[in-house]
């Protein structure tokens, strides 16, 4: 979405004794209608927060919106496990490249081993095409989780989106499929 910020969640967790409704617009960004972004510390000591912090905001974030879907990035930390137990649900995005799979599976377990359960885990994979090395259900067998969604692969839908800085269009393949992973989400047709 190309959001530009000056502000990030870091900015929240330092400022607790600040965090109300005034402090927190000034720190979203709402370019798009009835989506408001905060966006990730960019700096590797400002990812560094306390998980305590860091449940305080998630907190109040939650008190604030119907939706809250944070991004906890590519790898499980010690912070991404401290905040588990105010997670609901939580969607590992993947795509069909050995690599990804292979890493998806490794989280799958982390979390796993940590307590978190099997039911709050939907796997999404992304940039999928007709054709494909491998079936779902051989899938589903070896990550042991089943397929929630698929977003089709349009790497120009993408593209176009990415530099205008807006979301995917809605009647493109993959706009059509977040429509629907959307819905399911919400538990709407």
């Amino acid at each position: 979405l190309k959001t530009n910020s000056d502000y990030s969640f870091a900015d929240a967790v330092n400022n607790l004794q600040r965090l109300d409704l005034s402090y927190w617009r000034g720190l979203v960004s709402n370019g798009t209608p009835n989506l408001e972004v905060i966006t990730a510390p960019t700096t590797p000591a400002a990812k560094q927060l306390p998980a305590g912090h860091i449940k305080q905001v998630l907190a109040f974030a939650r008190n604030h919106y119907d939706w809250s879907v944070i991004d906890l990035g590519r790898n499980i930390t010690a912070g991404t496990l401290s905040i588990l137990d105010v997670i609901d649900e939580t969607y590992l995005v993947t795509t069909l490249d050995v690599p990804a799979l292979h890493q998806v599976k490794q989280i799958i377990n982390v979390l796993l081993d940590a307590g978190y359960s099997r039911s709050q885990l939907r796997l999404v994979l992304n940039r999928t095409t007709k054709r494909g090395d491998i079936t779902l259900d051989e899938l589903e067998g070896m990550l042991g989780l089943p397929v929630f969604a698929t977003v089709a692969n349009d790497f120009g839908a993408f593209f176009e989106a990415f530099s205008e800085g807006r979301l995917v269009d809605s009647s493109s393949a993959p706009g059509e499929d977040f429509t629907r992973l959307a819905g399911k989400i919400a538990g709407v047709t």
